[in-house]
C-alpha cells in the first residue's frame, strides 16, 4: 500500500472530495477501520458540533451576527476613516439606551429626546437653528446668556436688541426707551352697519374705517384679565360721515366692564380712545373728539 504523502497533492479541494479517516468509534472487531469522508460532511460537522462561526464582512464596517446568530455579516455602522468616529447609514430598532462614545458624529439628521452637555461640555449648533415646532413648546434658559459677541450682560436691566447686522447685542433698556423712535404699527379694519368683530390681534393701535349707511359696528374687546395693564388705542379715519349716526361700540367680555359700563361708543371721523386694563376691567384713560 502506498504511503499517503506519496499521492499527488490537490491544492484546491472540493466539497465532494474524500478524506481517509480511521473510525475509532466502532467497536471490535470493526474498531479503527479505514473509511472515507467527504469534505462537505467534515465542514458541516465542525460548524454544528464545534460552534464554528461562518460569514464575511466589508473593510471598515462594524460586524454583527446575521441573520440567526450563527454567521458574521455587515452592520449599518462603519468607521469614518480619517475622523476617528463612527458613521451609521441607517438604523433599525430602538437606540434609546445605546451610548455611542466617539469624538465626532457626522450625519444628516439627529432625532433625539434630549441632548445634554455634561460638566463643562458645550453644545454648538451651526447654520440655521429652529427651536420648537408648536405654540405649546417652551424655551427655558436657566444659565447666563451671552449676546452674538459672546459677552454677557454687565448690568441689571439690560436687554438684547438687534444691531445693523441683525445680531443680538446687550443694550441699556432705559436708553432704548428714551433714545429710540417708538412706532405703533396699526391693525386696520373697516366697520359696517350691523357688523361686529372680536379683536384678537396683538397690535396696540387700531385704525378703523367706515363703509355703508347708518348703524352700529361692535368691536368685542379682549379680556382685561388676559394681559393685565395692556394699553390699546382705537382711532377712526376720515371715512366717517357727519351726524354721529355711524357708531363704534366697544364691548368687553361678559362679566367685565369698560369705564364701569357694558360698552363705550364713538361716532366721528378722526375720533379715538385709549383704553387700559386694570387686570379685571377696561378703563378709558383718554378720549379724543371733535
Amino acid at each position: 500500500m502506498a504511503i499517503i504523502y506519496s499521492y499527488p497533492e490537490k491544492l484546491s479541494p472540493a466539497g465532494g472530495d474524500f478524506l481517509v479517516i480511521t473510525d475509532s468509534e466502532e467497536t471490535d472487531p470493526n474498531k479503527n477501520r479505514t473509511k472515507s469522508l467527504k469534505i462537505d460532511n467534515l465542514v458541516n460537522f465542525a460548524i454544528s458540533s464545534k460552534n464554528v462561526i461562518t460569514g464575511g464582512g466589508t473593510v471598515n464596517t462594524i460586524a454583527m451576527f446575521t441573520p440567526t446568530g450563527d454567521k458574521i455579516g455587515d452592520s449599518n455602522i462603519t468607521q469614518a476613516v480619517g475622523f476617528g468616529g463612527l458613521v451609521t447609514t441607517s438604523v433599525a430598532g430602538d437606540l434609546t439606551s445605546t451610548r455611542l462614545i466617539t469624538s465626532d458624529i457626522f450625519c444628516t439628521n439627529i432625532i433625539v429626546s434630549n441632548i445634554t452637555a455634561t460638566g463643562a461640555g458645550v453644545v454648538t449648533m451651526q447654520g440655521d437653528v429652529v427651536i420648537g415646532n408648536q405654540s405649546t413648546d417652551t424655551l427655558q434658559i436657566t444659565s447666563q446668556v451671552s449676546d452674538s459677541t459672546g459677552t454677557g450682560s454687565t448690568a441689571a436691566g439690560e436687554v438684547l436688541v438687534s444691531n445693523a447686522s441683525g445680531q443680538l447685542v446687550w443694550d441699556d433698556a432705559s436708553g432704548i426707551v428714551s433714545g429710540a423712535v417708538a412706532k405703533l404699527i396699526p391693525y386696520v379694519t373697516t366697520a359696517t352697519p350691523g357688523g361686529s368683530e372680536t379683536y384678537t390681534a396683538l397690535n396696540n393701535i387700531v385704525k378703523i374705517g367706515w363703509s355703508g349707511g347708518n348703524g352700529i359696528y361692535v368691536i368685542n374687546l379682549p379680556s382685561a384679565t388676559a394681559i393685565p395693564y395692556r394699553n390699546i388705542r382705537f382711532v377712526t379715519n376720515g371715512t366717517y360721515p357727519g351726524g354721529g349716526a355711524h357708531k363704534l361700540r366697544f364691548t368687553p367680555p361678559v362679566g367685565e366692564t369698560i369705564d364701569g359700563s357694558a360698552y363705550f361708543e364713538i361716532s366721528k371721523a378722526y375720533e379715538g380712545i385709549s383704553i387700559w386694563s386694570t387686570g379685571t376691567e377696561w378703563v378709558v384713560i383718554q378720549a379724543k373728539a371733535h
